[in-house]
This record gives structure tokens, sequence and C-alpha cells, in this order.
């Protein structure tokens, strides 16, 4: 379903930039659109794993709790440390996933009505943190996101032309803003999808929610 939806989505988006490129932006925008098609091909690999988790979760849980019941806390608390680790892991993806939903509608918005290339910074800054979330726990996603930085920078070079000092004004405070929306969303969705651990269970401050791990 997921696929389906990133081919339909890519399939739109793709006819909308045939139909609207104009030849002096062409070189620029073909390469846009190739970073922005390895970015939803991530978001689609990061539902991939962030299913996987889920599940892994669920069962680990289950087994906190049925060691609970047996009064076996030793083996609860070991696996209790799993769960905090399985959701460490899945606030990283998370976050990945929301920053990158929004750098792919940002390239959507600069292919569809033609930006201008000093609003690439931000998006290129946002995926560099996006990089350092996934590059030890999601390796394919992080060669995707490499190659689309790739892509991103080429085609800045290729339409620069004197507009370098205007380029920095607001990075970082924009990509700072989208990235700190991703993480208020990651914990939103953390608190939302896992259960609480048993108060009984004293793995260590973050792993006691959900929503912080």
């Amino acid at each position: 379903m997921v696929s389906g939806f990133l081919n339909k989505r890519e399939e739109t988006i793709g006819g909308i930039f045939k139909s609207i490129i104009k030849p002096d932006r062409e070189p620029i925008d073909k390469k846009i659109i190739l970073a922005h098609y390895k970015i939803k091909t991530s978001i689609g690999r990061i539902n991939n794993y962030l299913d996987k988790l889920e599940q892994r979760d669920k069962e680990l849980f289950q087994t906190v709790v049925e060691s609970l019941m047996k009064r076996d806390e030793k083996r609860a608390k070991m696996y209790a440390r799993e769960v905090a680790e399985v959701r460490r892991v899945s606030k990283q993806l998370i976050t990945a996933k929301y920053a990158l939903e929004q750098v792919s509608l940002k390239l959507e918005t600069f292919l569809i009505f033609g930006g201008a290339i000093r609003e690439l910074p931000p998006v290129i800054k946002v995926m560099q943190e996006a990089i350092e979330l996934t590059k030890t726990v999601a390796p394919d996603v992080w060669i995707d996101l490499q190659y689309a930085i790739r892509e991103l920078e080429t085609s800045m070079s290729a339409g620069l032309a004197g507009i370098e000092m205007e380029i920095d004004v607001g990075v970082d405070s924009e990509a700072k803003k989208i990235l700190e929306e991703a993480r208020i969303a990651a914990e939103q969705t953390l608190r939302e999808k896992f259960a609480e651990l048993p108060s009984s269970i004293s793995v260590g401050e973050e792993a006691k929610t959900s929503g912080t791990v």
C-alpha cells in the first residue's frame, strides 16, 4: 500500500514536472526531481523499518508482562531494556520520517512553482540531520539520502549565479524549526503507538515512558 501510494505520487509529480519545466531550468529541475524520488524511497523504507519495530515492541512488551506475572523481575527488566532500545531507534526513524516528509513537500512546491535556488540550503540542512539519525540503524536509507543530497548540491552549483551572499540567510532557523516539529511529532506518535512500561520496572528514566526514549 505504501509503495503503491508513493509510486502514484511520483507519477503525479513527474507529470506536473514534465508539463511545466522550462528549458533554462531543465538541468537543475531534473536533479531535484531525482533527489525527490530518493527521498520518497527513503520514507517508504523507513515505514517498513517502523512496522517491524512496532511488531518487535509488541512481542517484547508481552514478554515483560508475562515475566512480571510470573514474578520474574530480573527477566522482565532484561526485556524492558530491549523495549527501551526498540523505542529509541523508533524515535530516531520517526523523527527522520517527519523531517523528510517536510523536505518532500518543499521540493514538490519548488518543482511545481519554480522555486529559487536559495530555497534549497535549509532542505539540505534537514536532510543532513536525517542522515545522522538513520546512518547507524537504516543504512539503505542513509545511502539514498546521500545520493539525494549530492543531486541537490549539484543543482545548487548549477544555479548559484551571483546569489552566494543570500543563501545563508535563515537557513539554520528554518531547518531547526522543521527538525523541532519533527521531534515533537515523533514523541506524540510514540505515545500513541507504544504502551507504557509497568512502573515497577526500573530501566532508567528514558525507558519509563513510551514518549521519552
